[in-house]
């Protein structure tokens, strides 16, 4: 097992260290899932269809992503 940490930000961000990233295989623009159960909180690579907001596509280019990076 392999434990790696990350920060939070003021503003309740965080960067996903590289081993995460790589592990779960995600880039810019992936979503991720949170499962809460008794035994912890597990995050793994949600599925398009898991993501509601993917159906939006007005808000996918790359003005948005510039305007919107810092929220």
């Amino acid at each position: 097992m392999t434990r790696v940490t990350a920060k939070i930000t003021s503003k309740s961000q965080l960067v996903l260290p590289k081993e995460v990233r790589t592990k779960l295989d995600i880039g810019p623009g992936d979503t991720l899932a949170f499962r809460i159960d008794e035994f912890g909180i597990h995050i793994e690579k949600a599925a398009a269809e898991d993501d509601p907001f993917t159906t939006f596509d007005e808000w996918a280019s790359k003005a948005d992503d510039e305007a919107y990076r810092d929220l």
